[in-house]
């Protein structure tokens, strides 16, 4: 069984679309565990066989509190029930994608996207690189006994959930496997990124397209601006939501896009 946890927040925009490609693409049984928060949309969540929709009242308004809090729903547990983590706008892009995670942790202990292609200077050397909460993947055993979780440390600078998990991982020795971006074209450094080939995950889908790479590859604005860049150029927020939205609207119309495009492959 797998037990997915993903927390849809403002738009319900990628929630058949993910329901869809997770469907199609997952051999085993699942159940998804996931909140619906702050849906600004005058519309109801569809009903979609094993979602199980929570609005997380009363939780802290912050991605690493709503991730604990519905992870810590799921209390059925077998030697080989498997935990993920799945950002509302990543998708799995390859039949039986749970087989190869699978095999990922006959050697681990978890199996995560390491997103390092994105410069993040703020952080020290020794917070990076850290597993995504985009899509993280463990066993649901392991994280129970070892009570896991994506709490954060802002006086320490780990502002971003998993620099502590990855932190805990060093420190007891423990070991993830990254899925790196193996995109064979990029139309965003960071956006729409394609991981181990079986994961896709959009970025910023449901926030401003904004990130630290926006900011520091670009060495003269980022010395003068730094992460206010985007006050003083707001046009790049903007031109940034137009790829984001053409790219989505190219998704949602052809369920080959993703995998033709970006990663060059027949879907499988």
């Amino acid at each position: 069984m797998l037990h997915i946890v993903t927390n849809h927040h403002e738009t319900l925009k990628w929630l058949k679309i993910q329901s869809d490609y997770l469907s199609k693409n997952t051999n085993e049984d699942y159940k998804v565990y996931c909140g619906l928060t702050s849906i600004k949309e005058d519309k109801q969540a569809p009903q979609i066989n094993n979602y199980n929709y929570d609005t997380l009242e009363g939780v802290i308004n912050r991605h690493a509190d709503k991730l604990n809090y519905l992870s810590n729903l799921v209390n059925e547990e077998s030697d080989d029930d498997l935990l993920i983590f799945l950002d509302p706008d990543a998708l799995p892009i390859r039949k039986g994608w749970e087989s190869f995670i699978r095999k990922g942790l006959i050697n681990n202990q978890a199996v995560a996207i390491s997103r390092e292609e994105n410069i993040e200077p703020l952080l020290r050397e020794d917070q990076k690189p850290y597993p995504h909460p985009c899509f993280f993947a463990t066993t649901l055993k392991f994280w129970k006994e070892k009570e896991l979780s994506w709490d954060l440390d802002p006086p320490s600078g780990a502002s971003c959930a998993g620099v502590l998990l990855k932190q805990w991982f060093d420190f007891t020795g423990n070991k993830w496997a990254k899925l790196l971006r193996t995109n064979c074209f990029n139309l965003h450094p960071l956006n729409f990124g394609v991981y181990g080939n079986i994961i896709y995950h959009h970025g910023s889908g449901n926030r401003p397209i904004y990130d630290s790479i926006d900011v520091w590859s670009r060495p003269s604005l980022s010395s003068k601006y730094g992460v206010s860049l985007d006050i003083h150029w707001p046009e790049l927020l903007q031109f940034n939501q137009k790829l984001s939205d053409l790219v989505f609207e190219e998704i949602n119309n052809d369920h080959r896009f993703i995998s033709m495009y970006f990663a060059g492959k027949e879907q499988s």
